[in-house]
């Protein structure tokens, strides 16, 4: 009974292999795989045909995002020259009243005149400008504001001043005060004194070395 049980199971076996000989082999698909694409201006998956094809800019920019670019160091900027000090003179300026008529200084005047001796000492040049009221002739009061500006410049130079000095005078003008009374009238007869002080008295007047 056994021996007829492997002769009956003999051409089964032998028909099954020769099937599987005869059948075509089975191909694997290959798995499919994703891929990264600059799409849209940015980088995205994608896979077979929805991958576009690469130009030259788009692996430029592949190969070297701008997010990954390294920044350039900074550059360190040089230093500024500090500007050069300019030590320039300084003007002062002063006002001399005269009499009415009189090519001599009033009591206010005197004391001015008194105060400008210290700072005359130091002076790199003077202005000295002399003017009147309005009261009298032209060539009057011409004659009487050089008289005036002559009288300060020869106080000054006794008080050994040896600084330039220039000149200037003219009657009926230039006034201070335009009104018509008696005190814009005494403003009005002056001389004008203009210093330009050296830098180096101005520096040492204040403590400098």
């Amino acid at each position: 009974m056994t021996i007829l049980k492997y002769l009956v199971a003999l051409p089964l076996m032998a028909f099954i292999l020769a099937g599987c000989k005869s059948a075509p082999p089975i191909s694997l698909a290959p798995m499919a795989r994703d891929n990264i694409a600059w799409i849209d201006r940015q980088f995205k998956t994608c896979s077979g045909k929805d991958c576009p094809k690469p130009t030259r800019k788009t692996l430029a920019i592949i190969a070297l995002p701008p997010a990954l670019k390294e920044a350039p160091p900074p550059i360190a900027e040089a230093p500024k020259p500090a500007p050069p000090v300019v030590q320039s003179d300084e003007a002062v300026s002063a006002t001399i009243l005269f009499e009415f008529g009189k090519d001599a200084p009033s009591a206010d005047g005197q004391q001015a005149l008194s105060r400008l001796a210290a700072i005359a000492a130091h002076a790199k040049s003077i202005e000295l400008e002399g003017r009147t009221d309005d009261i009298g002739s032209k060539a009057y009061n011409d004659r009487l504001a050089r008289r005036r500006a002559e009288f300060v410049r020869s106080w000054l130079l006794k008080q050994g001043v040896a600084a330039e000095m220039v000149v200037r005078a003219e009657g009926l003008c230039c006034y201070l005060d335009t009104a018509s009374t008696e005190t814009a009238r005494r403003n009005n007869r002056r001389v004008e004194v203009r210093f330009v002080i050296r830098q180096d008295a101005v520096s040492n007047s204040k403590g400098g070395q």
